[in-house]
């Protein structure tokens, strides 16, 4: 059976050559190190001394005749059991006691992004780190290029600084290079690690072939009818929902309305029975709802799943369902009866018919569930079936679900449910780590594999349970995560309830900034190698767990091209005690005056040097701080439409000539500040339409805008 490739996401590209599991070659120019994978320089380096203007010396490798201090240069290379490449740059001063730098340019596709591998700063401060954009922090010890799946690893704990050059932040570039970087690591010995296939091999994803295909960038974040209604939606249901997301949820980011299992006439299996809605309770049909809900200005989506139970046309039709030693379609728990992957009728008649008209009917969100039963339930135990035919269950398994993607095209997302599927990867846009009901320990374990593998989804964030509010929508979005809520209509006409939901979409796409797992424990299973052997009813190895370990402290390094700043959210789901937070611990240079907002108290805290101090936490309390670098100017310190603090809503700010302008993103009725601190400085005047109030150190410009979209601001000091 031939499917084909198909890219997912939007602006996939086309298919590319795959990246050879090979040590780069590494090579000395004029003194210089050079080192080169698929056809491309990774990092070109050369060697001085320690000192800041220090002398240049040279890199060879063999014996050398320098009698002064120059740098030797060694590699060596070791092969995993599962084909993992490492490859050690080996760098050594000679002739000198003293410590040396390499400085260079890194280059990586446009994929590519700076990160931190676990060292003594993860130690000194745990915490969760993602990126808007291009990361600054000086935790960053290595380059990740998604694209081609390769890692670059130096010193840590401070040792390396990454730094992205001027195309990396839009110039440009040299014709055949996306982005580029300074790098600069110190030491007496320097070893850099290259790892190729790095997320494939070394962390053993193997259907991970990003050169085939992009994440999906764009914020995935709704509304879902399973945790609030169960199977018992109705289109009233959707109807109202939809109504007052369109009124009071959309415009901060809320797309998708979500119809789950309760819609359709019958699970037995065959197209019709997903595409034929319970007419009591659905009477105007699926077309008609996708209308609907685009008619409010939204995205339509709809759950179905894989499970077969029609014992009829199974006798009918034995050949298109998976057969167990006997010869007769194999029944188990969970799918009944699995359908045959590797038979091109079986997918042709039970598969493509069903996302073929959902596309068509504009559905642009498809959640696909029991994926874990076809592979667990019927695949895994009929091993046997599959070899005598030439082919292995898990291709079989993914002949399925690529023919859905064929049919609902690349813009369509896909969510693949439940729990962590390896051998969805390529084909779902996003995976539902875990168990049922929200899981907030689902996004510690599987951090790194945010926006690079998949897009990451904890299930839900219901926001009925008393208290949490705020904690569920902010940890989601500071995870970079799939933001769905689940909640009865009747909550969200409450606007106390949602103001957490308010300030928590959109989700901003981010790239992790740790290549290691807060809590690796699931990842080193995976590693290892263990998988669910006895069916897929109940979690298994590598699947993420609902609750267990968190983290208190995430952060976002936000980058734009007018400023960079970092939003550290501190999560209570059990007391927390007052903390000293020190800048150099989370990655921000040590020896400058920061000004630390916290958004939710609207508290400005001051200007600080070293560190700041966080006061104590209830359970279930939130806070969030910008951290801004302080400059010689009035500048802002935050902004009222998201936790971020202007990660959402700000673009084009610029100080020059007394006068500090930009624009800003804004939902319509919603009151908006930007908090500004200018010590010492008179407003002389501001844009009309805005209100100006002096809070001490602090000014605050305001408007509550009358349409939602971009409304230009300035104010002019003295």
């Amino acid at each position: 059976m031939v499917l084909m490739m198909v890219t997912i996401g939007a602006g996939a590209g086309p298919q590319a050559s795959a990246p050879p599991n090979e040590p780069a070659q590494v090579e000395i120019n004029n003194g210089r190190m050079v080192i080169r994978y698929h056809g491309a320089d990774l990092l070109v380096a050369g060697a001085s001394t320690a000192a800041p203007d220090g002398s240049p010396l040279a890199i060879t490798s063999g014996n050398s005749t320098h009698t002064g201090p120059y740098v030797s240069l060694e590699t060596s290379e070791s092969r995993g059991a599962r084909g993992e490449v490492e490859q050690r740059v080996i760098l050594t001063i000679k002739n000198s006691d003293g410590p040396f730098r390499l400085l260079g340019t890194a280059s990586t596709s446009e994929e590519g992004f700076p990160a931190e591998t676990y060292s003594a700063a993860q130690q000194r401060f745990p915490y969760i780190r993602n990126s808007v954009g291009l990361s600054h922090n000086l935790r960053n010890n290595a380059l990740y290029d998604r694209h081609w799946d390769w890692e670059l690893e130096g010193p840590g704990d401070g040792a390396t600084q990454i730094t992205p050059e001027e195309c990396a932040r839009g110039g440009a570039c040299a014709p055949t290079v996306n982005l580029q970087f300074r790098w600069v690591s110190s030491g007496t010995k320097i070893v850099l690690t290259f790892r190729p296939r790095f997320y494939q091999k070394h962390k053993n994803i193997s259907w991970f072939e990003p050169w085939n295909y992009k994440a999906w960038k764009d914020s995935i974040a709704g509304w879902c009818s399973w945790w609030a209604y169960r199977d018992a939606i109705t289109e009233g249901d959707v109807r109202r929902v939809t109504d007052l997301f369109a009124k009071k949820l959309r415009d901060f980011g809320y797309q998708y309305i979500q119809i789950d299992d309760g819609y359709e006439v019958s699970t037995a299996g065959k197209p019709q029975d997903f595409l034929t809605t319970d007419a009591r309770k659905f009477p105007s049909g699926l077309a008609a709802l996708a209308e609907m809900i685009r008619s409010h200005g939204m995205k339509p989506a709809i759950w179905v799943n894989v499970h077969f139970g029609d014992q009829q046309f199974v006798e009918q039709n034995p050949t298109f369902f998976i057969r167990d030693a006997a010869g007769h379609p194999a029944k188990g728990p969970w799918i009944e009866y699995g359908i045959d992957g590797s038979n091109p009728a079986a997918v042709d008649a039970l598969v493509r018919p069903l996302y073929r008209e959902l596309h068509r009917q504009g559905w642009q969100y498809v959640k696909i569930d029991a994926l874990r039963h076809l592979l667990y339930d019927a695949t895994y135990p009929n091993r046997a079936y599959f070899a005598a035919k030439g082919i292995s269950g898990e291709q079989a398994f993914r002949n399925v679900l690529t023919a859905a993607r064929e049919e609902l095209g690349p813009d369509t997302y896909i969510l693949a449910c439940w729990g962590v599927l390896p051998e969805v990867v390529g084909i779902a846009n996003g995976d539902r780590l875990g168990w049922d009901g929200f899981g907030p320990s689902t996004l510690v374990q599987y951090n790194s594999w945010n926006n690079v593998v998949w897009r990451n989804d904890p299930d839900h964030a219901d926001i009925t349970p008393p208290g949490e509010e705020i904690i569920r929508p902010a940890l989601v979005s500071m995870a970079g995560a799939q933001l769905l809520l689940t909640d009865k209509v009747e909550v969200y006409e409450d606007d106390a309830k949602i103001e957490g939901a308010k300030r928590a979409a959109p989700v901003l796409f981010t790239t992790p900034g740790q290549l290691y797992d807060f809590d690796p424990s699931k990842t080193n299973n995976l590693i290892a190698g263990l998988r669910n052997q006895n069916g897929g009813a109940k979690p298994g190895p590598i699947d993420a767990d609902q609750t267990g370990v968190e983290s208190p402290w995430w952060m976002l390094d936000i980058n734009r091209p007018f400023e960079s700043w970092s939003v550290l959210a501190r999560m209570s789901y059990k007391p927390q005690p007052a903390a000293t937070v020190r800048f150099a611990d989370l990655g921000l240079p040590g020896d400058r005056a920061y000004l630390v907002y916290e958004f939710w108290s609207k508290k400005f805290l001051g200007s600080f040097r070293d560190s700041f101090p966080a006061p104590a936490q209830q359970a279930k309390e939130v806070r969030v701080y910008a951290i801004r670098e302080q400059v010689d100017h009035p500048q802002i310190v935050s902004t009222s439409r998201h936790i971020s603090q202007g990660g959402v809503d700000l673009d084009n700010v610029s100080w020059a000539a007394g006068k500090l302008s930009g624009t800003s993103e804004v939902v319509s009725g919603d009151p908006y500040t930007i908090t500004i601190y200018a010590p010492g400085a008179k407003v002389v005047q501001a844009a009309k339409g805005w209100k100006v109030r002096r809070d001490g150190e602090l000014v605050l410009l305001s408007q509550t805008p009358e349409t939602t979209g971009r409304l230009q601001w300035w104010m002019s000091f003295e």
